[in-house]
């Protein structure tokens, strides 16, 4: 009994000892937390001092480094915006090429099309527009197997308006470029220490070899606009051979009538144009030489000559097609039609490919030439060891 009545007194006395250490343990974690946020934070440990002949290489690499950051570096950290810049005038769509089968969108019934530019810091932007009825594509001769290959390939940069949106934020490339921009920029932004120099190469060999999807776009690209070039050339001579072999054709006498026949009344001769005489091709002629090449001889020399005013291969097209129009050319064949349309076709191929080109190399330049402008930095300052 006397057990029983003293067991109660005993779990109290517990609890209540319990709660005096769990008061004080509040106690000192409340006083703790007030000691920690008054406190201030710890200064950073001090960077090692460089001194000696590492400090001679150490410094001179860290400004060679500063050099590269101010030019690439920069522009590495704003790439994705970089990819997204399109090409002033370009209207989003082929000129020459009417798609068919799946995926082809009929054509529009009216675009904008720029009439003045202006360059604005440092970019060329539009300042007038005007609306136009869309001039349905020239009849053309069916492209070839070859030709098909390279239209296809550039379709979607064509849809793109000449961005790189491949670089971009929906691009394969995206997030190989984003890793290698931002180490590549935290690396050259670090302050000077002795070990600056240490493991550059092997640094810059791994992110080489992360790259290696650009170096190899730019080598396709390249390979796309080599075979466009030479196909719009070879459909440019084509077309002018067919307007001279037709000219001939049109200029031969008929045959004087028969005995049986010379009382039959004669008709008139038939007016026919003159057999143009067109000029070789320039061996290194561009393809904005071609746009004029494949028109001489069927549209009056200034309107050529207009075509030079034009900044780029894309705009003389645009304006090409105007003086192409049936209305226009309306004593040409259906065959030299189909030949010039062909022609004018892979010109526009031809210039797509030399802007894709263009832009793709301007990525590469922008981050493997980086790699190169720090290995060379390395090269060039980091001698203290040899």
């Amino acid at each position: 009994m006397i057990f029983a009545r003293s067991r109660p007194l005993a779990v109290g006395m517990i609890f209540a000892t319990a709660a005096l250490m769990l008061s004080a343990a509040g106690g000192d974690a409340s006083a703790q937390s007030r000691r920690r946020v008054q406190e201030p934070p710890p200064a950073p440990e001090p960077l090692p001092e460089i001194s000696g002949e590492a400090a001679r290489c150490s410094l001179a690499f860290h400004k060679a480094l500063s050099v590269v950051r101010d030019g690439n570096v920069r522009q590495l950290a704003m790439f994705e915006s970089l990819a997204r810049i399109v090409e002033p005038g370009a209207p989003g769509r082929w000129l020459y090429w009417a798609k068919t089968g799946k995926g082809a969108k009929p054509a529009a019934a009216s675009e904008q099309v720029c009439l003045e530019f202006a360059t604005r810091s440092g970019r060329q932007r539009c300042v007038r527009w005007e609306t136009r009825r869309v001039e349905p594509a020239l009849v053309s001769a069916q492209p070839t197997t070859e030709e098909l290959t390279v239209l296809r390939a550039l379709d979607s940069f064509v849809t793109d308006k000449g961005a790189p949106l491949e670089f971009g934020s929906n691009g394969r490339q995206f997030v190989t470029l984003q890793r290698v921009s931002g180490e590549i920029v935290g690396y050259s932004t670090q302050p000077p220490h002795p070990a600056l120099c240490n493991g550059v190469p092997e640094m810059m060999d791994f992110h080489a070899g992360n790259l290696a999807g650009v170096r190899k776009r730019a080598d396709d690209v390249a390979s796309t606009a080599g075979k466009a070039a030479t196909l719009a050339r070879l459909r440019v001579n084509a077309a002018r051979e067919q307007r001279i072999a037709e000219a001939r054709s049109a200029a031969i006498e008929p045959p004087a009538p028969s005995g049986t026949d010379a009382a039959a009344p004669t008709r008139p001769a038939t007016p026919h144009r003159p057999i143009p005489v067109l000029p070789s091709i320039a061996a290194g002629a561009g393809v904005a030489e071609l746009v004029a090449a494949a028109l001489e001889g069927l549209v009056p020399p200034e309107q050529l000559k207009s075509l030079e005013a034009e900044s780029t291969v894309i705009r003389r097209l645009q304006k090409a097609r105007e003086m192409v129009s049936p209305e226009a050319l309306p004593d040409t064949s259906p065959a030299t039609r189909a030949a010039l349309g062909a022609a004018l076709r892979m010109i526009e191929a031809a210039a797509y490919g030399e802007l894709q080109v263009a832009r793709v190399a301007r990525f590469e330049r922008l981050f493997l030439g980086t790699v190169e402008q720090i290995r060379e930095a390395h090269r060039s300052h980091c001698t203290c060891q040899d």
